[in-house]
Order: C-alpha cells, then sequence, then structure tokens
C-alpha cells in the first residue's frame, strides 16, 4: 500500500483517472467522519460542494452500508448511481431483494426474542435488506462484541456477516457485495475503469477483488488492507476530491483542444 499523496501515488492518479473512470465513494469514514452516532452523520459543505462539481464532468457513484433512504439525505448533493446496503440494494433483482427482506425479518424477530440478553449500550438497526447491530454506545465494547458474536451463530438462516467499526452487519449469504455492484456499475456505465475510497472491512471486498487498473484508495493506512493506496485520515477527502476534478477537467480541455 503507497499514501496516495507520494509522487508514486500522484502519478497514478494521473495517468489512470480520466473523465471515463467510474469514481466511486463510500460514505461513513469516507465522505462523512465517524460520529458517535450514526443519525448525525452528514456530508461536510465542502466536500459536498466539490463532488457536485465533480458530478459536471464525471460519473459518481456512492456504495454504502446504509439504505438508500437513508443515504440520499445525509448526501448533500446528486450523485449519478446511489447504492445502498453494502451493494444489496440498488443493483440486485427482484427475488434478491425479496428474499433479504424475508431474511432480515426473521433475524430481527429472532433477536428481540433473545435481547434482555445483549449488553447495555447494543441497537439493533433494520436497514429492510440487511441488519446492522451497533455496539459503540456499550460501556464494555469487548464484552458487547463477543456477546453479539455468539448470538449471530444462533440466527437461521445463517447470515453473511460483515465487520465494521463498532458494529457487525449480516446480509443474507448470496447477497450482492461492494464489488459486485461497483462492477456492475461498471459495465453498465461502459466505464473504462474505476476508483473506489473506503475506510473499513466492509470495503475489502472491493480491494481485494479489484481489477488491476482499477485505483483503490482506503481511509487510513492500514497493515493488512488490500487497498492499493491510502490516505492518512478523513481530512485528505476533500484534497483527493478536488485533485480529481482538476486532473479530468486538464485532460477534458487537451482532448478537445486536439
Amino acid at each position: 500500500m503507497h499514501f496516495l499523496f507520494s509522487p508514486q501515488g500522484i502519478q497514478a492518479l494521473h495517468s489512470q483517472i480520466d473523465e471515463r473512470t467510474l469514481l466511486a465513494f463510500d460514505f461513513d469514514g469516507t465522505l462523512a467522519p465517524i460520529v458517535t452516532h450514526p443519525e448525525d452523520a452528514n456530508t461536510p459543505g465542502a466536500i459536498a460542494q466539490a463532488l457536485a462539481r465533480l458530478t459536471e464532468i464525471a460519473t459518481v457513484a456512492i456504495i454504502t452500508g446504509r439504505s438508500i433512504a437513508d443515504i440520499r439525505k445525509r448526501l448533500h448533493f446528486e450523485p449519478k448511481h446511489v447504492i445502498g446496503n453494502h451493494g444489496a440494494e440498488g443493483i440486485a433483482g427482484e427475488a434478491e431483494t425479496e428474499g433479504a427482506l424475508a431474511d432480515v425479518s426473521t433475524w430481527e424477530k429472532q433477536i428481540l426474542t433473545i435481547k434482555n440478553t445483549l449488553p447495555e449500550g447494543t441497537r439493533v438497526e433494520n436497514k429492510r435488506y440487511s441488519l446492522s447491530l451497533h455496539y459503540r454506545m456499550a460501556q464494555n465494547q469487548e464484552d458487547a462484541r463477543t456477546t453479539i458474536k455468539t448470538m449471530i451463530r444462533q440466527l437461521h438462516p445463517a447470515p453473511r456477516v460483515i465487520g465494521g467499526k463498532c458494529v457487525f452487519n449480516l446480509l443474507p449469504a448470496d447477497a450482492t457485495d461492494k464489488f459486485d455492484a461497483l462492477f456492475a456499475l461498471l459495465r453498465a456505465e461502459n466505464a473504462t475503469n474505476a476508483l473506489f475510497v473506503g475506510d473499513d472491512e466492509t470495503d475489502e471486498s472491493v480491494f481485494r477483488k479489484a481489477l488491476p487498473d482499477w485505483m483503490t484508495i482506503r481511509v487510513g493506512c492500514m497493515d493488512g488492507s488490500a487497498a492499493r493506496y491510502c490516505l492518512d485520515t478523513q481530512d485528505e477527502m476533500l484534497e483527493l476530491i478536488q485533485q480529481l476534478d482538476k486532473i479530468i477537467r486538464a485532460k477534458r480541455k487537451k482532448h478537445h483542444e486536439t
């Protein structure tokens, strides 16, 4: 993994990115800072404005663990594509989404019968096509994590579990993931390649399976991540978006002049 704003990273941006690149971003921890209460998250004004400008010249997609209904009110700009529930909402076919609704409803009913065993501060969030178990507010997060993992093993049908920052996300075993969603968008847009920025375990499916000419960027440089480049902190997202805008506009201008 290389720091994105190193000479090697800057060179990669200039050589790999143009107006035919699909630009995709996670939300929490990527476009928006991580907050104690998820309902308080919003895209910072400067980032929203920079992304709105970027959408004028490039195809921008948001691929998030949140539901589409929830994420739209937090973006404050209009990307071309919004994919929710870790890839399971917005791309999947009707049969798959109906199956996800049924699984999530079943898990929620099972959890309600044993909810008293969950530590105080644990919150269950039904996002229609996935279920999230948050424990950021638990007094002892490690105990909460262990208890939740034990409870998840009791659920039927067995969910696919994606960890995160103080959260377990439960999806149907065959649910579309973020890589599947991004690849489907790439084909639909006839894009030449993709750039994807994320910060969490749920984004690793893209990092691991990315095609050779994709740029994958993790917010937070971390050993063990499959991302090819990284940013030190979320504060650097604005600079990245501005760099993308500058590079694409310069290449468009050069193309039109020739």
